[in-house]
């Protein structure tokens, strides 16, 4: 990337529907003489030749070209790219390409012009994204930001279609927010203030001046970013300093004094949440790797732990949960397994994307094409993350060199992230990673970053792709306490290492005088610290260590094999206390050189105040028991096993207090881990500082994130609750919500006027509802319901008014019935009666109904007439209503009823009725099925009318 001031500035300017107004009302605002390039990608058909260049060369005094060909761009020129190719930047040229995207993609694309600006001229571009729909650009300004470019999009008031717009905006990665023609008036400030580093980088020199808006900023946002890197924080302040025009580094200062707008901008442009899915495809591809062989050798039931720290606006954080799913077997068989994903950033703008899961199209490119349609839903102008996948992360606000880190974590992602920091603040940040990893956890790095002087703590497991795991026998302090016993610079001193003096000469003669005098004083010793753990080995002490799998996994003296085990402790303590050379009991151990053993230790103490060190040798005898028996007098011998059997019982008792005493500081040291200070200050030295609530603050600290989770979940559901109230409240239907229990949990306002509900009243018995007359009961329907699972559909009439109910049950995601939910529709159908009997009067016909389930008949008054039936008698049966037809008839009625109801075909006859006047008529009739929501016959219901023969 370059930043060359010499370098010509190269406009980009994108836009899609309604960019053409947009566009037109940009160039006629373009200054005519800036040396700058302008190069606009509008999105247009691919198959229809674009008149873009003589609209816009109609606006504007700057010259206008169509690219055809390789071109280098010239200053105070617009280039229009044409229509289904996509225009880059590259080697110096502007340059036509293939559509890379899918083919429903737009063309150009926006996201690969900023891309190429980015990567060739970092900070001498200019991203601008105008009107138009879907979300192209939304990466690309991203990654002009992270170059340093400068970014605008068009005020969405101003804008005919505000997608892209507001898309970019959403990113948190837009300087200005403008309108086209304000956007031209504001080009010509940052064209007459270029860029000059030189007025910040005085600031080093003059610290008062640069604390001052550092202090302005920690004020204002808590995050104090006077251990970020130089280079890093001028570049972001010349950045606001060029957006708005300002020139003086004091000036500036003073509009941020008065201006808390003006800091939160600078403060986000400092965070650089810039992310993509799967960045760098071939680290996260060994990432996968690594997480299988992790998980196939992690125990049944335990909690899978993960920490992604500056997560951004999540990607990466579903990246590695899509990683962690994939090595389960997909979604659907994590089923109950434990996984928890904490993702944390200080950007809330951006912590609020993450949460939400919603990206733009473009992200698709990103997205291996295996995955995509598993844990992704798409919607053509945006991308959503399915809600498997984002129930297994936790988004919360956390700073990772101020806040106390999260504990027992597996993987620690802390990408793009340190490269922000000075050394001092790195190391910083390394030592909570290891505090808060488990033994053999995993680190994963960036591109460009590495563990520095951490490597003590951390094995290599793939340097290229930036993959580290702690050590399971790292050991806190270890370090700093033996620098001169090591050959290596330990790690505590990494911070300051810059600024000591090179080593003299004498300081490599003193540690090979002292290993030359190790070595002489005991071919295989060991140098052990005061609390008896093994710091170094001279020469091969292999025959005198057992491992087993109930041996305890750290470098100490319980790895000697007995008896040595037990008398080594004491013997260096002894030697300590008593400054002098102790020697321990001959011992038999038999061996390939030798019959005996024992220990002699040396106690060394470096300087007062320092800790204490013993140089304990182990020396091989060879006897032979049949001349050592010889040569001894029965009376020394007799005295020598009298002493043999003292010491024994001494040793015994003595190995018995020692053995309570290692138990007492093992709890001791238990209860020491658990009240560790969840403000240890490790500055460069890394010194431990002891608390009592280490591992409590970090447990809070996670019950903050569920319980943000918690309140954020909690807020989308209230508005779904108002959302669903203010349907309930407004709809014109009566809708009752009923539980397992017959209670009414909720209603409609027009349910409890129907059915006078007390407002107010909780959990109703639906059997205390007010029927009207002609309603059925409710509490047999929802009875009913609950019983089949099944929706139920009833039509009928009460009064005057047709009714429509509908019995339908929910469930849970389980399949657990959860209740039933009655929604009734009502029709006055007096007005229709009317209508319909002015029809049936002028036209001769009836209509008639046969309710299937009751065998109910329903006549109009036409029908009553053409069978000479009065009134007064009321509706007939269905045996009387068939009863009409003459027998020889009656076969065909029934035969017509019964195909009608089993295939659902519309059926017409014209059969003799006998009126009950006697008088014998010719009648026609047609009918159909009537069905319910699911298909199955309710009622028949037909038209009937008197014809001649």
């Amino acid at each position: 990337m370059k930043d060359d001031t010499n370098t010509p500035w190269i406009i980009g300017i994108t836009a899609s529907a309604g960019g053409l107004e947009a566009i037109t009302a940009l160039v006629h605002a373009l200054p005519r003489k800036t040396g700058a390039s302008y190069v606009i990608a509008q999105h247009m058909s691919p198959s229809h030749k674009s008149l873009m260049s003589v609209l816009v060369a109609r606006e504007t005094e700057l010259p206008v070209e169509e690219l055809s060909a390789d071109t280098v761009p010239a200053p105070d020129t617009i280039y229009v790219t044409p229509p289904n190719k996509d225009v880059i930047f590259q080697q110096g040229m502007l340059r036509l390409s293939e559509p890379a995207g899918r083919p429903g993609s737009p063309k150009p694309s926006a996201d690969r012009l900023f891309y190429s600006l980015a990567d060739e001229i970092g900070e001498r571009c200019i991203a601008i994204v105008l009107s138009g729909t879907g979300s192209d650009g939304s990466y690309g300004v991203q990654a002009v930001r992270e170059a340093g470019g400068i970014t605008l999009a068009q005020d969405q008031s101003t804008a005919k279609y505000d997608g892209m717009p507001a898309s970019a905006v959403e990113t948190g990665c837009i300087d200005l927010v403008l309108s086209p023609e304000q956007i031209g008036e504001h080009l010509k400030k940052i064209m007459a203030h270029p860029r000059d580093l030189s007025s910040l980088q005085k600031l080093d020199e003059m610290p008062g001046e640069r604390s001052e808006l550092l202090q302005i900023l920690l004020a204002r946002t808590q995050v104090d970013f006077r251990e970020y890197k130089d280079n890093t924080v001028q570049r972001r302040i010349q950045r606001r300093m060029t957006a708005l025009g300002m020139s003086g580094y004091e000036e500036y200062v003073k509009h941020c004094r008065n201006n808390a707008a003006e800091v939160d901008a600078l403060y986000a442009d400092l965070l650089i949440s810039v992310t993509r899915f799967f960045r760098d495809p071939n680290q996260f591809e060994r990432l996968g790797i690594e997480l299988r062989a992790f998980i196939d050798n992690r125990p049944e039931g335990e909690t899978m732990r993960v920490w992604v720290a500056g997560c951004a606006t999540g990607e990466e954080a579903y990246s590695i949960a899509i990683l962690i799913a994939e090595a389960f077997g997909g979604l659907d068989a994590l089923g109950e397994r434990q996984i928890q994903i904490f993702a944390t950033d200080i950007d809330e703008s951006a912590l609020r994307i993450g949460r939400r899961g919603i990206y733009p199209s473009s992200a698709v490119d990103d997205i291996p094409p295996s995955l995509l349609d598993r844990y992704f839903d798409r919607d053509g102008t945006k991308v959503t993350v399915k809600q498997g996948l984002k129930q297994l992360i936790l988004f919360s606000h956390h700073n990772v060199f101020q806040d106390p880190p999260f504990i027992n974590i597996d993987l620690v992602s802390l990408r793009n992230l340190l490269i922000y920091f000075k050394p001092k603040l790195q190391e910083r940040v390394l030592n909570r990673i290891h505090y808060a990893l488990n033994p053999r956890g995993l680190l994963f790095l960036g591109t460009s970053e590495t563990i520095g002087p951490m490597q003590m703590d951390y094995e290599i497991v793939s340097d290229r792709n930036r993959i580290f795991r702690k050590r399971s026998l790292a050991r806190k302090g270890v370090a700093s306490r033996i620098g001169e016993f090591q050959l290596s610079p330990p790690r505590w001193l990494g911070a300051t290492r810059q600024h000591q003096k090179p080593p003299q000469p004498s300081t490599n003669i003193h540690k090979e005088m002292f290993e030359g005098l190790a070595r002489s004083i005991g071919t295989n010793a060991m140098l052990v610290t005061g609390a008896h753990d093994i710091i170094r080995v001279f020469g091969n002490i292999s025959a005198f260590v057992e491992l087993h799998e109930e041996s305890r996994l750290d470098l100490s003296l319980s790895l000697l094999k007995s008896p040595l085990r037990e008398e080594a402790p004491s013997l260096c303590s002894v030697a300590l206390k008593r400054r002098e050379r102790r020697r321990g009991a001959r011992h038999e151990m038999p061996g390939p050189d030798q019959t005996h053993a024992y220990l002699e230790a040396f106690p060394i103490k470096l300087s007062e105040g320092g800790e204490s060190y013993t140089l304990l040798a182990i020396h091989t005898l060879n006897i032979d028991p049949a001349e050592a028996e010889a040569a001894a007098e029965p009376a020394d011998l007799s005295q020598l096993r009298q002493l043999e059997a003292d010491v024994a019982s001494t040793r015994e008792a003595l190995q018995q207090t020692i053995e309570e005493l290692q138990t007492s500081n093992e709890e001791q040291q238990s209860l020491n881990e658990e009240l560790q200070s969840t403000n240890e200050d490790l500055q460069a030295t890394n010194e431990e500082l002891e608390t009592s609530n280490e591992e409590l603050q970090s447990s809070n600290e996670e019950l903050l994130t569920v319980n943000e989770e918690l309140q954020i979940n909690a807020s989308e559901l209230e508005g779904v609750r108002q959302d669903l109230e203010s349907v309930l409240q407004t709809a014109p239907l009566s809708i009752l919500v009923i539980d397992n229990a017959l209670q009414i949990s909720r209603s409609s306002a027009h349910a409890r006027e129907r059915f006078q509900i007390t407002e107010g009243l909780e959990r109703m018995h639906l059997s205390q509802c007010q029927v009207p007359e002609g309603y059925p009961s409710l509490v047999q329907i929802a009875s009913e319901t609950f019983q089949s699972r099944e929706a139920k559909v009833m039509h009928f009439q009460a009064g005057s008014t047709f009714v429509s109910l509908r019995s339908m049950p929910y469930f849970n995601e389980a399949r657990d019935l959860r209740g039933v939910t009655i929604v009734i529709s009502e029709i006055d159908s007096e007005e229709l009666i009317a209508k319909m009997q002015m029809v049936e009067a002028m036209a001769g016909v009836g209509h008639w109904k046969l309710n299937l389930a009751t065998n109910e008949v329903a006549w109009s008054e036409r029908v009553f007439a053409i069978h000479g039936r009065p009134r007064e008698k009321g509706m007939p049966t269905l045996d009387e209503a068939l009863g009409y037809y003459l027998p020889e008839d009656l076969q065909v009625v029934n035969r017509a009823m019964e195909n009608a109801i089993a295939t659902r075909e519309p059926f017409t006859f014209r059969l003799r009725i006998r009126r009950e006047d006697g008088r014998l008529a010719h009648v026609e009739a047609r009918g159909t099925a009537q069905l319910d929501a699911t298909g199955r016959p309710v009622a028949l219901i037909g038209v009937f009318a008197e014809r001649d023969r």
